[in-house]
């Protein structure tokens, strides 16, 4: 039996295993990647520090975890957010297949208010957007058999619960899939236009 020792440990103390942290367009919304660490095991990879994040300035302790399945490319989920004070930040991820996820700035006094930024996310990439409350999230399959897992600061609250149009064209969202093809259920069909929208966050 062969026992290793990584290199570079310490017999006492902790760390804190890092995340690389890269900011999207609209700052605020963030992408984060952590390497693998190899040995004759497999590997491990550090998806989550709540000490690293705070280090980097920001403030993001989970309490609801989802893990979503999508079976089909091109399925839509989205956009949906919650109205303060159930305003949700999320930490997602993809563990198979591919997926775009768009989000939209509903904060009225952002300089980027309206706007939308958007990530492409996989498991070669191990890469995980970080969204703060203050947005509309949406995200589209790209492959087939894809699986999500969702980190939330906040857990579901109905009636604070709000949606738009993911084909909006007020928003012009340049998806990857025809709109005869995207798979949505027939609530998020009814959802308003941005420029019908009322409900912000302040």
């Amino acid at each position: 039996m062969t026992i290793e020792r990584p290199a570079g440990e310490e017999p006492r103390g902790t760390v804190t295993e890092g995340l690389e942290i890269r900011s999207l367009e609209i700052p605020d919304v963030k992408v984060f990647r952590a390497p693998k660490k190899s040995d004759s095991r497999g590997w491990v990879m550090p998806s989550y520090s709540m000490n690293g994040l705070r280090a980097a300035g920001i403030d993001f302790v989970p309490l609801h975890e989802n893990h979503c399945y999508s079976p089909k490319r091109g399925t839509m989920r989205g956009f949906h957010y919650q109205l303060p004070p159930y305003d949700q930040g999320k930490l997602i991820r993809v563990t198979r297949g591919r997926m775009l996820d768009v989000n939209v700035d509903l904060r009225r006094s952002s300089p980027t208010f309206g706007r939308y930024v958007m990530a492409e996310l996989d498991p070669d990439g191990w890469n995980q957007i970080l969204v703060p409350p203050g947005f509309a999230h949406c995200y589209c399959t790209l492959t087939d058999d894809c699986e999500t897992i969702f980190k939330l600061d906040r857990e579901f609250a109905p009636g604070h619960a709000r949606g738009l149009a993911w084909n909006d064209p007020d928003l012009d969202i340049p998806w990857p899939i025809p709109a005869d093809e995207v798979i949505v259920l027939p609530r998020d069909l009814d959802r308003p236009r941005f420029s019908t929208v009322t409900e912000f966050y302040d």
